[in-house]
Formats: C-alpha cells, structure tokens, sequence
C-alpha cells in the first residue's frame, strides 16, 4: 500500500487518490494529524483513519511525500505543531530508511541548492549567467547583460506576497539586500521537462502572451484543462544529457525548466517538487497514469 503523506485540500492528491483506488493508498494529511490513529514504535507503525482504513510497517510498499508542509495546522501553538512535523517526518524516513520512498524528499534543495545544481548542470547543458551576492559583489560582470531577480526559496513575505522572476536595473539594487541574478534570456517559448521514472515529459509554452517575465504568475486556474502546454519529443542526444544529469544528481523525479528552443534548451533550475498536473490535467498524454504506475511499482 502507498503511504501519501500529503495535505487535506491538494488537488493533485485528490487526482491520485482518485487514479490509484483508496484501497491501494494510504492518504496521510499532516494539516487533519488529530484525525488519526497512530501507534509508532522503533519496531513498529500503524496508522488509521477515521473510517477504519489502515496502513502499516508491514504492508506499507512505497512513501511519496507531496507537499504536506504548505498547509497549516490551525490554532494550536508553535511547540505542537513542530512535534507533530517530527512524526511525520520520522514516519517518511522510516520508509526512506528501508528503501521505498518515491520522488524526492520535501527539504531536497536544503540539501543542495540551486547554485549546486547550476554546477552540475553545466556539464550537460547551457546555463546562463548566474550569481547569488551579499553587498552586491560580483554585479559588475554583468554590466552587458539584461538581468533578472529570482527567489531561491518560492517563500512568501510577511504580507503573503512571492518575489516572480523580475527584470531589475542593477543600479536600483539595495546593497543590504540578499540578491539572486541571473542574465536575461530572450527566448519565444518556456520548456519543462517532468522526470517520472525512466520516463520524460518535455512541453513547451508560447510566451506571446504573456505581460510578464514569468509563466507562473500567469497560469489559467480558471479552467484546468485548458492545454496551455504542447507536448514535443527530446532528441536522443537531449534525452541522454537529461539522463546523465539525473543520474548525478541521484534524482528520477522532478521537473527541469529550460528557455531557449526545443532544439536548443538552455538549463534555467530543477525543480525536485515541483507540480505536474497542469501539464496534463485530463491524461491525454498518460502523465497522471505515468504516476501512478510510478508509485505503485
């Protein structure tokens, strides 16, 4: 039985639980944590839920950990809440621990790190020009160059609101600020390859329409299956670089975003968590199935 450690309200768990059947998943939302049973010993685990479905130590075949830590459990003090994510973090590493975790752990990237990763990346694709300054050392390299501000974290600020991928003049930068550039790429199309398994997923959006810099602050959430995403085939040379870069990096989940062309790609970030769905919502092309495939074997 898969064991989804996830959030109550995630539209993408809703999608799998749907896919996979529930007797085959175990749906484990950290948000709803005093809504279940749960007996965890250093021998032994058992979860249940409150209609009576369980899961544990024995008959648990894979973790897949999605997003559980975005939603908030409410009204109960900070001392609680960072007990409970102890346990559930205890809970995906027991099964990290005996080698049936799928995808990647929720704090990958504070393992590594975008800058890391770039480095990596280097020697299978193009990247472009990319620094990360206190006091804005090193701006002077890129004097020539159009340059964008990006968040290395996708966290918010106090006033909810999220730093988008943002062209700034370099004039205009504070010094006591924590700054992440990168040169500016003119291209016609944003690319992302999903990694699921042994299995790539390349799309490629046209940015005609966009009035920004960054597809994301553009999404249509007003209908999820508008196809805003076509799907191409890599090459095999652009599939074995992808490939090689995985295989350093450890990775078979996850999705790599490229600017450029989908013959020319140019390596922007890789994303260890990041969403899927809306590049085919209703399984047109097989990705939701790929998924589930994926989490079941």
């Amino acid at each position: 039985m898969i064991l989804l450690i996830t959030g109550s309200l995630d539209g993408t768990a809703d999608l799998l639980v749907s896919k996979i059947g529930s007797s085959n998943i175990f749906r484990f939302n950290y948000d709803l944590f005093n809504e279940y049973y749960l007996e965890f010993t250093p021998a032994y685990w058992e979860i249940r839920n409150p209609t009576g479905h369980t899961i544990n130590s024995n008959n648990v075949s894979s973790a897949f950990w999605w997003k559980a830590f975005n939603f908030y459990i409410q009204d109960q003090e900070e001392f609680l809440v960072e007990e409970i994510k102890y346990i559930y973090r205890e809970i995906y590493h027991w099964c990290r621990l005996k080698g049936i975790t799928k995808g990647n752990p929720h704090d990958f990237h504070n393992q590594l790190g975008k800058l890391n990763i770039l480095n990596i990346a280097s020697k299978y694709f193009q990247i472009p020009k990319t620094l990360v300054t206190f006091k804005l050392a090193g701006v002077d390299t890129f004097v020539n160059n159009q340059v964008v501000a990006k968040s290395l974290t996708s966290g918010l600020t106090t006033t909810n609101k999220a730093l988008f991928t943002s062209a700034i003049n370099l004039k205009q930068l504070h010094p006591n600020y924590p700054w992440f550039l990168q040169e500016q790429l003119n291209s016609e199309v944003d690319i992302t390859v999903f990694i699921c398994g042994e299995k790539y997923f390349a799309y490629y959006r046209d940015r005609s329409d966009l009035v920004g810099l960054d597809w994301r602050k553009e999404q249509n959430f007003d209908n999820p299956l508008a196809k805003e995403w076509i799907r191409f085939q890599l090459t095999t040379l652009q599939q074995q670089s992808i490939s090689n870069f995985n295989k350093e990096l450890k990775v078979d989940w996850g999705r790599i975003d490229f600017m450029g062309s989908i013959n020319d790609l140019v390596f922007l970030e890789f994303n260890a968590n990041g969403q899927w769905v809306f590049l085919d919502y209703s399984d047109e092309d097989g990705l939701v199935t790929s998924v589930s495939q994926y989490l079941l074997n």
